[in-house]
């Protein structure tokens, strides 16, 4: 757990830091220490008045220039603090803060809440204060939103839940001492198809609290009803709160027995766009500069000579017929008609055929296009006002009164100086569909096959989507800047919008923002707003970014592991072929598709109140995602301190390993620890008892850099052990493994892509001669390498040439056994 944690030096950090609180189960609790010198002298206080030193740990080191320490402390069912100190030039330097460390309850208490909320038919909007939540209890994550299409998380103590910005989900842990410190609560607001609802700390007037907001989505409706929940659970698992609170919140809404199931893999004749290589214009001809012909050649002509098999293409903001002018000032832009502007130097359907027919691997062709067609809407001269008998909507902030604006951008109509100015031009609710069912037709007709659609925070979702859906095919859109109640919280993301059918969700804002910290918060975002999203009938979609710039590996890693699309957003002549290959594969049919996981990253469970974003060394950020197939975890760390001046400096615990598998860790089981950057292997021997933690690995990642380990496990033929690591040529290898069953003296692998295909083979004296390979039941030549006392690496070439030959066939077969 995490409170008020200080920061640490240049030079030592530790585990558990100062101001972080932790449970444990155990008697005797390890604390660790990672310093830049193998002769520290470092000490640990004892609030009962003891004290120990800490001493050099022989553990794997990943990454130079650190060495682990360690120390124990005995807990013996009190709580106790802990004060750390170290010898600098002679002198004693004590840190400020301490760290706590909590007995664990023998067994917690769990408690369920739930508030129902119901608007009459003359109220639209309600302020109701939650009896069950006592601000002065709790700190923790809070999901608020700060912009008016972007939900992220914030640390923080309850009470200090803004007054004025909207919370979407709460997790928290206890600062009182009276609640078992075991606990975690979340608190979920859950929206209707009828009504919206969050939640904010108390305003002007109120007493302390938590309070919801409540607004009615259509005026003059019956009566409206929302929910709020919450669950505090008491065990190892945070995400247990989690998982719980947002059950309740899908009972209520009637879809707790309806399954989420993802789009179909093709439809109307052609392949999802989502699962082979994509391509967006944004970043790459420069964000708000207007797509031409000459561009899109360029751009077309650069990818074609890189040999970059881009499968799926959107044409980003700007290639729209807009005019500027008509909608309050001279600088909002609205929508004219459904065609190409007239700069683009070519017509709607040249515009698809110059990427079509310069790039003959892409099968589809997206545009991107706002929710209310575009930034400003319809302009208010456009001809669609009169043929979708447009009308004007007066818009306002008044239910998001804490999203700050520097004023008018030309994109936020909401900012216009002049209230009288902030209108939008929109189809009435009976023509909403059939205004996109034109506009996506004459796309069609063009050659698109798919959208993005952008600023989804209004009514007009449904008619869009069901236009979508029945011109495009079912699941073709991505919604982006679409963080809302109702995505989030509501109907949309609950699957009563869509029947239960995903929808591809952007995540976050975009990768390459001009902010401090952005790549590092980027995937910080990303990977906590996935606990909410990979619960909700979403596909999580991380953005695109670049392959040759702007810290290329760092964000492709985290692509990797998204099930949402793949988009390069490249610049002419920038591209990084070794970082896109290891996205990409072919399948045996030679169809290029994304090697990625379909279960997204989140972050490890132990470790989400970690202060991973302080100044000095400390903890980087850890996330896994689970392959059913290989029946293994991967663990990705990503470097992480404030202002990328310091390494981050971890110890990979026999804790985390159980984290990461979670539910399916196998009883009496050896694992493999593969780390794919630094090419060495650690082994975790299973067997630790209930709550010990056994230190397995020190990691140190330079600013600016990942580390992806493998958690594999161990099958004993034969007293021979055999570890399969998946593609380790891959960001997500794991991935590629359909399955895996063993043989009397070895492994079979299914293997669903092209790639060099890795086992960890025990023991080390196993020699090249006692080890054959064997593809789709032919012989086949590798490479062994041999990896110390930890065994040797096999790797295996998978190719087209080895495929197998039947037409049905969608796997490789690799038989890897020992004489």
């Amino acid at each position: 757990m995490v409170s008020d944690v200080t920061s640490t030096s240049t030079s030592i950090c530790f585990v558990p830091a100062p101001g972080q609180t932790v449970v444990t189960s155990t008697k005797s609790f390890a604390v660790f220490a990672i310093a830049s010198r193998p002769d520290q002298q470092i000490q640990v206080a004892v609030s009962d008045g003891s004290s120990s030193c800490f001493t050099l740990v022989q553990i794997p080191t990943i990454g130079d220039g650190y060495y682990t320490y360690t120390a124990s402390v005995d807990v013996q069912h009190r709580p106790l603090s802990l004060k750390y100190s170290y010898d600098f030039d002679g002198d004693e330097i004590a840190l400020d803060g301490h760290a706590t460390v909590l007995p664990r309850a023998a067994e917690g208490a769990e408690k369920e809440f739930t508030t129902v909320i119901e608007l009459e038919q003359q109220d639209d909007l309600v302020s109701v204060k939650i009896p069950w939540i006592n601000p002065d209890d709790w700190q923790g994550w809070v999901w608020i939103r700060p912009r008016a299409t972007w939900i992220e998380p914030r640390w923080m103590h309850l009470r200090d839940l803004p007054d004025l910005f909207s919370a979407h989900m709460l997790l928290l842990q206890p600062v009182n001492p009276a609640i078992d410190p075991s606990a975690s609560f979340c608190i979920f607001p859950c929206s209707s198809s009828h009504a919206i609802v969050h939640v904010s700390g108390a305003r002007d007037g109120e007493e302390p609290g938590v309070y919801a907001r409540v607004r009615r989505i259509n005026a003059g409706q019956a009566a409206a009803k929302v929910y709020v929940v919450g669950k505090i659970t008491a065990n190892e698992d945070v995400y247990a709160s989690v998982d719980a609170a947002v059950g309740l919140a899908k009972t209520h809404l009637g879809m707790a027995a309806v399954p989420f199931v993802d789009p179909p893999a093709q439809d109307r004749g052609t392949l999802s766009p989502f699962n082979q290589l994509g391509f967006c214009t944004w970043s790459s001809i420069g964000e708000n500069v207007r797509p031409t012909r000459a561009k899109l050649e360029k751009l077309v002509q650069s990818l074609k000579s890189a040999q970059i098999p881009v499968s799926s293409f959107i044409i980003d903001d700007g290639w729209q017929d807009i005019r500027s002018g008509m909608n309050g000032i001279a600088a909002t832009r609205g929508l004219w008609s459904f065609d190409v502007w007239d700069g683009m130097d070519a017509s709607f359907k040249e515009t698809v055929s110059i990427i079509k027919e310069g790039l003959p691997t892409v099968e589809n062709v997206g545009v991107w296009m706002t929710l209310h067609g575009y930034w400003n809407s319809i302009a208010s001269q456009s001809p669609l006002v009169a043929k979708y008998k447009m009308r004007p909507f007066k818009l306002n902030a008044e239910f998001l009164p804490g999203i700050a604006s520097d004023g008018f951008d030309d994109i936020q109509t909401l900012w216009l100086p002049d209230e009288r100015d902030r209108v939008w031009w929109l189809p009435p609710k009976e023509l909403t569909y059939q205004f996109w069912k034109d506009y996506f037709s004459v796309c069609a007709d063009a050659g698109v096959t798919f959208a993005k659609g952008a600023e989804e925070a209004a009514a007009l979702w449904d008619g869009m989507n069901k236009a979508a859906d029945e011109v495009f095919g079912q699941g073709r859109v991505i919604h982006c800047m679409a963080h809302y109640e109702r995505t989030v919280n509501g109907d949309i993301g609950m699957g009563v919008a869509t029947n239960g059918m995903k929808v591809v969700f952007r995540n976050t804002d975009d990768f390459g923002l001009p902010r401090p910290n952005v790549h590092r918060d980027h995937i910080h975002y990303n990977l906590m707003n996935c606990i909410i999203t990979s619960r909700m009938c979403l596909i999580p979609d991380a953005d695109m970014f670049m392959s040759g710039a702007q810290w290329a590996e760092y964000h492709a890693v985290l692509r990797a592991f998204f099930p949402g699309p793949v988009l390069l957003s490249d610049r002419a002549e920038e591209h990084d072929l070794s970082v896109i290959r290891k996205l990409i594969s072919t399948t045996t049919t030679g169809q290029f598709e994304i090697v990625k996981s379909q279960n997204p990253a989140e972050p490890v469970r132990s470790r989400v109140w970690e202060p991973s974003l302080d100044s000095g060394i400390g903890p980087s950020i850890k996330a896994s995602s689970y392959f059913p197939g290989a029946k293994s975890s991967a663990l990705i760390m990503w470097s992480s301190r404030d202002g990328a001046v310091q390494p981050s400096t971890d110890v990979i615990l026999s804790s985390d390993v159980v984290d990461v598998l979670g539910l399916h860790i196998l009883p009496d089981t050896k694992y493999a620890l593969w780390f794919a950057e630094m090419e060495q292997v650690v082994r975790f021997d299973g067997g630790i008892g209930s709550g010990s933690v056994v230190p397995l690995a020190a990691v140190n990642l330079a600013p600016g850099t990942h580390e992806i380990i493998t958690v594999a496990p161990f099958h004993n033929l034969g007293g021979t052990e055999f570890a399969c690591l998946g593609l380790v040529d891959k960001y997500a290898g794991l991935a590629a493994v359909a399955g895996i069953e063993t043989l009397e003296t070895g492994l079979r692998t299914s293997v669903l892509f092209a790639g060099k295909l890795g086992f960890i083979v025990r023991p080390g004296s196993v020699g090249a001669g006692a080890v054959k390979v064997y593809v789709n039941s032919g012989p086949v030549a590798f490479s062994m390498t041999d990896l110390d006392q930890s065994g040797v690496l096999i790797k295996v070439d998978l190719t087209t040439e080895n495929a197998p030959t039947s037409e049905k066939a969608v796997c490789w077969t690799v038989d890897v056994v020992v004489a």
